[in-house]
């Protein structure tokens, strides 16, 4: 891994000298060295289907992430925030073995450290030890996968949790608005699951472990691993921890597509208008996108960082921001799952600028869909995306997620090596063909601010109160 990191530096010096288009041909040269040069990954399916990772690592640290398939994604109106009481109740009441705070305690005692979090769609639990204390933190890890425990107590206290964290997030305009918007284009499951206090209230310690033994086994877990311990030693402790986690196959979320499009073109064009007495408007629009195997999610990612991904250089800030002054924060953004996705774009403003900038929003989306873009735009976008994609690999954090996200969504084995080769394959046509076809699903905003903006917002479509 030294030569690795090594590599990254002088990459990233070399990249930011050489920004200029004119430069383009050494930092292509550097960047396919760099790319070359990252690391394989040793894989090992278990006897029980347990997917195990390997990758060495010079440095006397063992850094251990296992990935369950189950999260967010896998929710629905009736059981929405599950996935993360979940993972609160391990973290509170522990496993047989470890009950209550002692595996914290019992890590920290050796300098290490241990995270259980809920995502998306999967559970994450990541356990950083000195390589010298691995079989502890394979032990730790065994038992929680084998026997974690489900109390009322431990149930309860993360049903608070998540109770405290709702209420603080609906005094927070952009949590408000996004949960909304997904809610909207998802139909309430999946991606637009909102956690609700009925929804937490049902929860309970029965259904946590339903849910636990079901999607906790075998193929459904991958466990990656960064060590200085050899392949041998690392496969030596995974059988001894978790050979006796049952084995069982994969199951993943699904989603019924055609419905979802269908509802979204029947309140395409709608304005959600969440009432705030806020000095601030903050809009969202999005769309359904494709799922994380689409061919043509490399356009969409190139047409996406010239609409608003590129920071500064985006169209709206350039628009909203850069010219008029209209906002601080603007963006958008196209995220790609397993089966799904979802474009977003967001800004703040004023409330007298909302209906300006909601405007300006629709605009652009408008005619980055109709019109290709520039060569001269497209070549800036395709340069700066080479120049920034090597600080996707710059920890072992980032290296182990990227291959878990291979390994969960089935992608080749040269995902990340190809990627920007095929981000440079991207024709301006490619974007305005990808962009049409994404944006022709219809479009929603929902905005949250001031109940008097349901004049001005009229001007764009029909707007909806949501109290």
């Amino acid at each position: 891994m030294k030569k690795i990191y090594t590599g990254l530096a002088v990459f990233s010096l070399i990249a930011m000298l050489s920004f200029d288009k004119t430069a383009a041909e050494p930092v292509k040269s550097i960047e396919s060295a760099f790319i070359s040069s990252l690391p394989e990954v040793k894989k090992h399916k278990m006897k029980n289907d347990i997917n195990l990772l390997y990758l060495e690592d010079d440095l006397p640290v063992t850094v251990i992430y296992a990935s369950i398939s189950f999260g967010k994604m896998y929710e629905t109106a009736v059981n929405a925030g599950i996935a993360d009481v979940l993972s609160r109740t391990i973290s509170i009441a522990g496993t047989v073995s470890y009950p209550g705070n002692s595996m914290y305690q019992k890590l920290e005692s050796i300098g290490g450290e241990i995270n259980i979090s809920a995502g998306w769609e999967t559970i994450g639990i990541e356990i950083k030890v000195l390589s010298k204390y691995s079989d502890l933190a394979f032990n730790i890890l065994g038992d929680i996968l084998k026997n974690p425990v489900f109390d009322e107590a431990g149930a309860a206290s993360a049903k608070k949790l998540v109770l405290e964290k709702m209420k603080r997030d609906k005094d927070k305009p952009d949590e408000t608005g996004v949960l909304k918007l997904r809610e909207i284009i998802f139909g309430g499951s999946g991606y637009g699951a909102v956690p609700t206090e009925n929804s937490i209230g049902a929860i309970d310690p029965l259904s946590l472990k339903t849910v636990w033994n079901r999607y906790a086994s075998g193929g459904n877990i991958t466990v990656a691993v960064s060590s200085s311990e050899s392949e041998n030693e690392v496969r030596t402790l995974a059988d001894k921890e978790f050979s006796a986690v049952a084995k069982g196959g994969r199951e993943f979320y699904t989603i019924d597509r055609d419905k979802i499009i269908s509802n979204l073109k029947s309140v395409s064009g709608n304005i959600y208008l969440i009432p705030a007495e806020l000095e601030q408007a903050t809009i969202y629009t999005g769309t359904l996108a494709p799922e994380i195997k689409y061919n043509g999610n490399y356009a969409l990612y190139m047409m996406n960082y010239i609409l608003g991904g590129g920071s500064f250089s985006s169209r709206l800030m350039n628009e909203i921001r850069v010219k008029r002054g209209l906002a601080y924060s603007v963006y958008s953004l196209v995220r790609n799952r397993r089966n799904t996705g979802v474009f977003i774009s967001f800004v703040q403003t004023r409330n007298e600028s909302a209906a300006e900038v909601l405007s300006l929003i629709h605009d652009n989306i408008k005619l980055i869909s109709e019109e290709p873009v520039a060569e001269e735009e497209l070549q800036w976008a395709k340069e700066s995306v080479k120049n920034s994609y090597v600080f996707r690999f710059s920890t072992i954090n980032d290296l182990l997620g990227n291959f878990l996200e291979v390994e969960y969504n089935d992608l080749d084995a040269g995902y990340f090596k190809n990627y920007l080769d095929n981000i440079n394959r991207v024709t301006a046509d490619d974007i305005v063909n990808e962009g049409a076809k994404m944006f022709s699903q219809g479009l929603v905003t929902v905005v949250v601010g001031n109940r008097k903006l349901e004049k001005d917002l009229s001007r764009f479509g029909k707007v909806i109160i949501c109290e």
